[in-house]
């Protein structure tokens, strides 16, 4: 394990994308900390909350008479989730969590430009990749990217929209995010992609 290093640590919030399952983790070499991500990866917009991410598992553990503490242990389920707050309150982004189908209409003639969502009715959870970005800034003072994945993921709204007059608070999108195995990758690699630039191209 390498020597602690203040440069390490993560100042700033995150940057959240997601695009169509299958979607290949974005290049480590020719996307730069803080560029766009390539297409289809699209950028979900501002946030007001922090970006949280949590890993849990359960754990079996294995216990014999002999013994006050047990043996052997083994991992028996596993979970992830990706929380946060979307302060832009619009069809596209409640459709991430609700789905459904936003249908845009034109201004024209006695009709005014709007954007449609339907809900409701239907079983079938839409399901996205999704991923964030941090970045860290290293003693030499050059920012690099640290990217997670998540390769399947169902969002739903994680709690209600408000609408107040007090506190100058504003509507958001509570956003949860649970990961589901991709059952076509290897043991090991079935849940998310995980890493951290930590140097330039040499040529």
């Amino acid at each position: 394990m390498a020597a602690p290093a203040v440069a390490n640590i993560i100042l700033g919030g995150a940057t959240v994308y997601y695009a169509a399952v299958a979607t290949a983790v974005v290049d480590e070499t020719t996307v730069a900390a803080g560029a766009a991500w390539t297409s289809p990866w699209a950028r979900v917009g501002y946030t007001k909350a922090p970006v949280t991410f949590v890993y849990e598992d359960e754990q079996f553990m294995a216990e014999i008479e002999e013994e006050l503490t047990a043996v052997k242990a083994r991992r028996v389920k596993e979970s992830v989730r990706i929380e946060t707050v979307l302060a832009e309150l619009t069809p596209a982004y409640l459709n991430l969590a609700l789905g459904g189908t936003v249908t845009t209409t034109a201004a024209g003639a006695s009709q005014t430009a709007y954007e449609d969502l339907p809900v409701g009715g239907t079983a079938t959870l839409p399901e996205y990749a999704w991923g964030f970005e941090g970045t860290y800034v290293t003693a030499a003072g050059v920012s690099f990217p640290v990217r997670l994945t998540l390769y399947r993921g169902i969002a739903k709204l994680n709690g209600p929209l408000t609408f107040s007059n007090r506190n100058n608070e504003y509507p958001g999108i509570s956003l949860q995010i649970n990961a589901l195995a991709d059952t076509g990758k290897s043991a090991g690699n079935k849940l998310f992609d995980f890493y951290r630039v930590t140097a330039v191209a040499t040529s």
